[in-house]
Parts: C-alpha cells; structure tokens; sequence
C-alpha cells in the first residue's frame, strides 16, 4: 500500500480549519497551522506535497507564503490550493502570480476541495513554472528594526488629536462643487504629544508635510507612516511629501507585505523614472520600511491591524492611547454582501467589528448608496448603511465617515450625512455621526 500523501493545511479561522482537515484526512494525511509563519515552519519541517492556504492571516498572509513555498527554500514540487472568502479577480491573479495552483472561494464543497486536491496531486499534474525572482531585497520585519523612539507617555496626559488632510476615495476631486469636504485622497494625521503618526499617503499628504514644515521650522521630524494599502489613491502624495527630502528626518512605513514582492518594492516602483523624476533611493531622509508581523508598540501607542475585504492586501488600523481608541476602517465591503450570507462571513464580518469594539473615533468608509452599490458590487467598498449600522452594532462614540465618492458634491454628501445620522437614531444608537472633510481636527 502506498503512502499518504501530506497536506498542510493554514487558517487562522479554527473551524475553517478543522473542518478542511477532516474532509483532507478521509485521503490525506494532515496536520493544520494557525497563520503563516506557523505555516511556513511546519512546510519546511513536515514536507508536504499540498498546502492549503487561506490569504488573509496574521503575521504572514497567504500571498508571501504561496512565494516562499515555491521559492527555493519551499518543498520541492510542493502544490498550493488558496482557499479564501475574498472573490475578486485581483486577488486571484496575485495568487497565482505568487505560486498557487487553484483558487477556492470559502465556502466550499467538500467534494470541490477532494476534486482540486486529486488533480493537483495526481501523476502528471501540471504545476506552475518556477516563480519567478523576487525583488533582491530582502523583506524587513518588523523584529529585525530598532524600536522607534517613542515620546515620552508617563502620565498618560498627553493630548491627543486627529487632523484629515485628505478623505476622498478613488481619486482627487477639485472645483468649486467639493470645496467644502475637499478634494484630497486619503491621509489622516494622529497627534499624541510629540508622536506623529500618518495614516496613508493619498494626495493629502502633500499639504500635511507643508505644515510641518512650517511647525518645526528647521528641526529634525520623526513621523510613523501607517498604510492601509497600496493602491493609487493611498499612496499617490508620498512623492510630494517634502519632508522626505531632508537627511534630518526620519520616517517608519508599516504595513503588510505586498501580494507579490516588498513593501519597499512596491514604493520604489511607484516611483520609478516613467513615473517620477526622482527615486526612491535618491530621498534624503532616514526611511524604514516595517513589514507587519503583529501589534507596533510606539511608546506613546499601541497600532494593531486586522484584515479588510478589498482587492489586494488591505488592513485596518487600530490605535490605542491615553485611554483613547482610534480605528481606521478604509476600502472593505462586507464579507456577507459580496461573497453571500454564511456562517464563514458571519465569522469574517464579526471579527472585524470585534477589532473596532470601544472605539472612540472610529474612521469609516462609506462610499455609496445603496442604489450605487446595486452596479458597483465587489468593488471593495461600503455603503452609507454599512458604516451607520457597523458604528451602531459595535457602539462607537464617534464615527467619522470617509473616503467620499469623486462623484459626490458638497450638496450630495450633506444629503448623505443627514441620511446616516438619521438612520442611526432609527437603529437606537447615539453615535455622533459626521463626515470628515479637509482640515477637520478632532480632539480626544
């Protein structure tokens, strides 16, 4: 009799988890993992010839562990079944251009996952040619970087505040109709004492590194640059963010690995020569780049992440300070409205709220309407409804709604505004509600 074949299979979601591995074990054999570093170990250790993998899991997600498995230190031959919630086509491409075989979106059918397993595992498979070479840099973690200097929290009286230098989604607006929300994309500046944390690098962040300039006037910036993810309207103001320029400045980039390379790579090629007149490598401040493996103590606070539902990689940030908690949810359409209503969503949608729980600000997108999602489903973004009735299920004190629609005016969103507040009173939740605009400071 021949042996078992080995299938290793990864998700942070336990029953998820073990349910994969009784439908695997009644032809496999198995062992389980509970995120992707652990993941990773047990591959090298255990050799199996399948991984099954979910994408979106603490300290390593799926998209780097599909490339290291069929990097040059990953089990030979090894074959990668991604199974995850998040259908977009996107997301299937980076997995594929990372090194999976198949793609399933949860929920799945026993037979489905029995069918992939056998073809992949079957004499003769066809499987991917090598992956081809990452970028040469080896990814920084954020265990391999001196802890940031952090401004003194003692007291616990630091006064804390949030300032938005740009709210719009998608892309920049301008004109006299958006005049008085503003027209810059994302970028949110959180102030605890002397600690400077930014919050995406969308076109707002321009006018951001002008007024510190003016503020320090000379002397040395420290900042720590929190990025949600990496499409154009987050990070299109990092070039133009001035104090990058000068070799008094330190700055930290966090965030997760890319889908298919560094976090520092995707940076650099951003601005790349076709792009940009001047490369990364040319700024002249002291520039890390932290790939997130788990929470980022700063001293004067604690920044945790939690996966969002979004083409790509794409997380959330929660900020605790002083006593104060500050979250930022951008670009997620909930996992029920787009992948169906099940007890995996339910999970996925839950645990999200969780992460958001006892917010004192909490920074919502809310992009459509209801009727603009009918033709704009598996975009990646919420609806007006999505944020009220997310702030009234987990009891935010604040809520901040952001990321507004190009295509939404001054008038409309005051419309939309009144909307949500309503619908909010309907719901018995006294959640303050506004939106943000440009230049709206809000002290905590």
């Amino acid at each position: 009799m021949s042996e078992k074949k080995r299938v290793l299979i990864v998700d942070d979601d336990p029953s998820l988890r073990e349910l994969a591995a009784v439908i695997f074990s009644t032809k496999y054999e198995t062992q389980e993992a509970d995120d992707g570093v652990d993941g990773w170990q047990k591959a090298r250790a255990w050799q199996p010839h399948l991984v099954v993998t979910d994408l979106m899991m603490p300290r390593m997600h799926g998209y780097e562990l599909c490339a290291r498995l069929k990097g040059p230190d990953g089990p030979p031959g090894v074959k990668v079944m991604v199974i995850s919630s998040k259908p977009f086509e996107t997301d299937k491409a980076q997995a594929f251009t990372a090194g999976a075989d198949t793609y399933v979106v949860k929920p799945f059918k026993m037979d489905d996952l029995l069918n992939k397993a056998d073809a992949l595992l079957s004499p003769g498979a066809p499987g991917l040619a090598a992956h081809r070479a990452q970028d040469k840099g080896t990814p920084v973690h954020s265990s391999e970087l001196p802890a940031p200097a952090p401004a003194p929290a003692k007291d616990g009286n630091l006064p804390v505040y949030v300032r938005f230098w740009g709210t719009r989604g998608s892309c920049p607006t301008s004109g006299v109709q958006t005049s008085r929300y503003g027209g810059n994309t994302a970028c949110t500046e959180v102030r605890i004492g002397d600690t400077l944390i930014i919050i995406d690098c969308g076109t707002g962040l321009r006018e951001l590194g002008g007024a510190l300039l003016k503020e320090y006037a000379g002397k040395p910036i420290e900042g720590h640059i929190l990025v949600g993810h990496t499409h154009w309207d987050h990070i299109q103001g990092f070039p133009f963010f001035v104090p990058l320029y000068s070799p008094k400045n330190t700055f930290n980039v966090y965030s997760v690995h890319g889908a298919n390379g560094s976090l520092r790579k995707i940076f650099s090629e951003s601005m790349a020569m076709d792009y940009f007149p001047v490369p990364l490598a040319n700024l002249g401040c002291k520039l890390s780049f932290v790939e997130l493996e788990g929470p980022v103590d700063l001293g004067a606070a604690k920044v945790t992440f939690q996966h969002l539902n979004h083409p790509g990689p794409c997380i959330g940030f929660r900020i605790e300070t002083q006593g104060k908690v500050i979250v930022y949810l951008s670009d997620h359409e909930p996992f029920y409205k787009v992948g169906g209503d099940s007890e995996t969503a339910k999970r996925q949608d839950d645990a999200i709220a969780e992460f958001a729980r006892g917010s004192d600000l909490l920074i919502r997108e809310g992009q459509y309407t209801e009727a603009e999602y009918a033709t704009r489903k598996g975009w990646g973004h919420s609806t007006f409804d999505d944020a009220a009735q997310f702030a009234a299920q987990l009891g935010a004190k604040r809520l901040a709604i952001f990321h507004h629609d190009p295509d939404h005016n001054d008038d409309a969103l005051d419309a939309h505004m009144q909307y949500c507040c309503g619908l909010l009173k309907k719901l018995g939740s006294d959640t303050e509600c506004f939106a943000a605009r440009d230049g709206l400071r809000i002290d905590l």
